[in-house]
């Protein structure tokens, strides 16, 4: 009789060890997903980052030109205070011709910023779709392990609880 016990506590021991193992095995799988979420996360983040810095660009551009417009109106009004009687209607034509050259200046010089900002976003959005597209291999390929993983820890317990029947059995010593 003490021989069984022994035996179901052997028996119940390595249940413990391999599942305890097997858990272990599994806490691992769960934090891979919980490094993949934040991985993810990021992506958002640069991906907000990304958009605030081009509001900001676009911002800047526009209060550009308006200081632009505003400073050729100022010009204007400040011409037709003067009265100016030689050629006025020269200095409009060139007072707008300057508000557009300003203009565009601002765009040329804003466009390179603009453009990094285009390309950076969507090379962030590949790298974020192929990163996706990789943890949900990562994934499928974890839990295909986990189920054999899992059906391998099963199958050695019912390995030794056979063996410990079987020495149990066939022992006339371990009977007792």
């Amino acid at each position: 009789m003490a021989a069984k016990k022994e035996d179901q506590k052997l028996i119940n021991v390595m249940d413990v060890f391999w599942d305890g193992w097997f858990n272990s095995y599994r806490t691992f799988h769960t934090i891979q997903n919980g490094v993949e979420e934040k991985s993810l996360q990021a992506f958002e983040s640069q991906k907000e980052w990304l958009k605030a810095t081009g509001d900001q660009l676009a911002k800047m551009e526009e209060d550009s030109k308006r200081l632009t417009s505003e400073w050729v109106a100022s010009l204007q009004d400040a011409l037709n205070k003067a009265q100016l009687d030689f050629g006025v209607q020269n200095v409009y034509d060139w007072t707008d011709h300057m508000e557009e050259l300003g203009h565009k200046a601002q765009t040329l010089a804003f466009s390179p910023s603009k453009g990094s900002l285009e390309v950076a976003a969507k090379t962030l959005t590949q790298l974020e779709e192929t990163f996706k597209n990789v943890i949900d291999q990562q994934q499928k390929n974890r839990e295909d392990v986990l189920k054999a993983v899992e059906g391998f820890v099963d199958q050695i317990k019912q390995s030794q609880a056979s063996a410990a029947k079987s020495i149990e059995l066939y022992n006339p010593l371990v009977a007792k």
